[in-house]
């Protein structure tokens, strides 16, 4: 069984890749006020870790979204569906959440295939 962990804080890994599959931890941005920003600078720095682990956005099996707003679903809506290409949109789970400050309006984590060499 091969297992990689990359980039621990301590607390956590950034990315675990185990049998073709990468984990990636949680993303927050405090970059903009508003769901529509934060939820477009995380998947923009999401899809830079999906380039840096050997994967990207078409290869999502599955996102988790974190909302402390759930009046924000329909914002947020709008940032994803603009995101992905259509046929390409993963499994989603999205939920009302407290985050680790209130700074944050939004947490997205995945799990995506890597691409095959």
């Amino acid at each position: 069984m091969k297992l990689e962990r990359y980039n621990s804080n301590g607390r956590f890994h950034e990315a675990v890749i185990h049998n073709g599959v990468l984990y990636l931890s949680g993303q927050i941005s405090d970059k903009g006020e508003t769901v529509s920003e934060q939820a477009l600078s995380c998947l923009e720095i999401l899809e830079g870790k999906l380039e840096k682990y050997g994967s990207d956005k078409k290869h999502i099996i599955s996102a988790s979204v974190y909302l402390p707003d759930m009046g924000t679903f329909d914002e947020f809506n709008g940032v994803w569906d603009n995101w992905f290409e259509e046929g390409t949109q993963p499994v989603r789970t999205c939920v009302g959440a407290a985050l680790s400050d209130t700074k944050f309006k939004v947490e997205i984590t995945l799990i995506t295939a890597v691409k095959e060499a």
